[in-house]
């Protein structure tokens, strides 16, 4: 009920109900309003949009929506020795580079009074500027810990309120598991600081939430995992973020599961030895994004695992182009219900790249044979191979990431929650969207054009 105001300053309802529906035109004028009251009396409160910073691996970027975004948590959790710590400094080396305006603060409480030198050799590795980047081995508790956050946060308003410009600022806390409650220093008794941590995070997430939006900053978090006990296997269970079969988040607060922006789920492989051709001593590591706001979460996508330099840009796009990621291996049956098939062909022993054009299905480009073990060094050697081999893991990226599982979510609502083992092909979803062809492995299987949307295609070929 709307409310006028009479001449005697009594107020009366108005039942708007009974009036003719406005048209377009103004309700237009109306939003302008309402823009207007947002903009005059709460803008304050708007925060700046926030930015991406990718990793530089192709297909990994598109499932995280363009990259690790900033302005809110962004969670990492898997098992021990899976490579968190790593791919966090990794990840600095990569933001330093891309932002020569950036300030870097490590804050590592789990390797807080280590005699190992593993945080330094880690900053040599990766090539990282010490003097745009502060690791702090650290004991503090939660609350002392954003206390930190926020008055780094505010020297960093300062500088760029004096000087006029920008900086890019990311803080890594490693990790959730290991900083105390601030009760722990002072209680003698277990049973009295119970639940005290999981409170004084969700109240810190929530005070400081804020501050990592308005001032933009990128803040990563990296959590453990714990064995997921199942106390009564009958009882009616509800899916929720933080839990991953025989695992779930060390750190189980309901306020990660609202306050973070991206969740990501580190899981280790398959081992690769330095004999297995890719001058690589590390494992496949599938990435699953639990959560994700910039893009359909709940997917995944292999990545190849190096101990000692993280993420390998070729070998994990090359991974991509031979082999279906662990999603399409859900949602289809094999290669052939692919939207897009694989550009990585095998011949005997060999090898070699093939781009199918998407949009009329024929081979457009074929690769010379080679050993799988010397695509690393054909790729940095040949010029016209490393054009072709990163224009084919874009348009790879195009039609089986962005406009297949992405596209395919959208259209099929739940079906994350259904493997194709789980139903028969007559009531497979799955198969309303996708056509089999059994001619040539070559062939393409596009999806039915959306009726609002066209895609402008043109080969480079």
């Amino acid at each position: 009920m709307a409310r006028s105001k009479k001449d005697d300053d009594s107020v009366v309802n108005i039942d708007s109900s009974q009036f003719e529906p406005a048209g377009i035109d103004l309700a237009e004028k109306l939003g302008e309003a309402f823009e207007s009251v947002i903009t005059q009396q709460y803008g304050y409160a708007r925060a700046p949009k926030p930015y991406m910073t990718p990793f530089g691996i192709q297909h990994l970027d598109a499932l995280l929506g363009g990259g690790i975004i900033s302005s809110a948590p962004v969670m990492l959790s898997s098992t021990p020795e899976t490579g968190k710590s790593t791919l966090a400094f990794q990840f600095s080396s990569i933001f330093q580079k891309l932002y020569p305006n950036s300030m870097i603060v490590y804050l590592d409480i789990e390797g807080a009074g280590n005699t190992s030198s593993l945080g330094t050799s880690r900053i040599e590795i990766f090539s990282i500027d010490k003097k745009r980047f502060r690791y702090e081995p650290i004991l503090v508790d939660v609350q002392v810990l954003f206390n930190l956050i926020e008055n780094l946060a505010n020297v960093k308003t300062i500088f760029e309120e004096k000087i006029r410009k920008e900086f890019k600022v990311l803080f890594i806390w490693d990790s959730i598991a290991a900083t105390p409650s601030s009760k722990i220093e002072s209680s003698e008794d277990p049973n009295k600081v119970i639940g005290v941590k999981a409170r004084q995070l969700s109240f810190c997430l929530e005070k400081y939430g804020p501050v990592l939006a308005h001032k933009r900053i990128t803040f990563i978090a990296i959590d453990q995992v714990r064995a997921n006990l199942i106390i009564d296997p009958y009882a009616q269970k509800e899916k929720s973020i933080g839990i991953w079969k025989d695992y779930r988040a060390a750190t189980s607060i309901q306020s990660l599961n609202h306050r973070v922006s991206q969740w990501l789920f580190l899981s280790k492989k398959t081992q690769i030895t330095p004999d297995d051709g890719l001058d690589v001593n590390g494992w496949y590591l599938s990435i699953f994004t639990e959560k994700n706001k910039n893009m359909p979460s709940q997917e995944a996508v292999t990545c190849v695992f190096d101990k000692r330099g993280g993420l390998h840009k070729f070998w994990s796009e090359y991974t991509f182009l031979a082999e279906m990621t662990p999603s399409e291996k859900k949602y289809y049956k094999d290669e052939r219900k692919l939207l897009y098939p694989l550009s990585i062909k095998k011949s005997g022993s060999y090898v070699y790249l093939e781009f199918v054009d998407p949009t009329s299905g024929s081979v457009q480009y074929t690769s010379e044979k080679f050993y799988r073990k010397d695509a690393c060094k054909l790729y940095e050697s040949s010029e016209q191979f490393r054009q072709a081999f990163d224009y084919v893991v874009a348009i790879s990226v195009e039609y089986r990431i962005k406009q297949g599982l992405f596209q395919l979510k959208n259209n099929l609502g739940n079906i994350q929650s259904t493997t194709v083992d789980d139903v028969s092909d007559e009531n497979n979803n799955i198969d309303e969207f996708i056509e089999e062809d059994d001619k040539s492995k070559s062939e393409i299987i596009l999806m039915e054009e959306n009726n609002h949307h066209e895609q402008v295609y043109e080969s480079v070929f």
